[in-house]
C-alpha cells in the first residue's frame, strides 16, 4: 500500500469514526435537550465533513481542536472525568493535515 493511499485510508476512517460518534451525541442531546452538546455535535459533523476534502483540512482541522477543547473543557467540569480521548482525536487530526501537508510540498508538481 503507497503512502498516499494508507492517509487517505486513516483520513476516511478517522472522519467516519468521528462522524459516527458525533452523530450518536447529536441523538442523543437531542432527546436530552443538551442545547450545548446539541451545538457542539453539529459543527463537529459539519467540521468532519470539511476534513474530507483536502483543501479544506486546515480550516477543519481548526474547527475541530476547538470543538474537542470546548468537550474536553465540559467533559471534565461535568463529570470530573479526564477526557483523553479528545486529546487522541485531536493528535489525531493534526497528524493527518501534517501528513497531508507534508506529502503536497515533497511531492514533485
Amino acid at each position: 500500500m503507497s503512502e498516499v493511499w494508507a492517509l487517505r485510508l486513516l483520513r476516511w476512517s478517522y472522519c467516519a469514526f468521528i462522524a459516527s460518534a458525533s452523530l450518536q451525541t447529536f441523538l442523543q442531546a437531542r432527546g436530552d435537550r443538551d442545547v450545548h452538546a446539541l451545538i457542539l455535535s453539529s459543527v463537529e459533523i459539519a467540521a468532519i465533513a470539511a476534513f474530507l476534502f483536502v483543501p479544506l483540512e486546515v480550516i477543519a482541522c481548526g474547527v475541530l481542536l476547538i470543538v474537542y477543547a470546548i468537550a474536553a473543557t465540559l467533559t471534565a467540569a461535568m463529570h470530573h472525568d479526564i477526557p483523553l480521548r479528545f486529546v487522541y482525536f485531536a493528535t489525531t487530526a493534526v497528524y493527518i493535515v501534517i501528513a497531508s501537508r507534508r506529502g503536497a510540498i515533497s511531492s514533485p508538481a
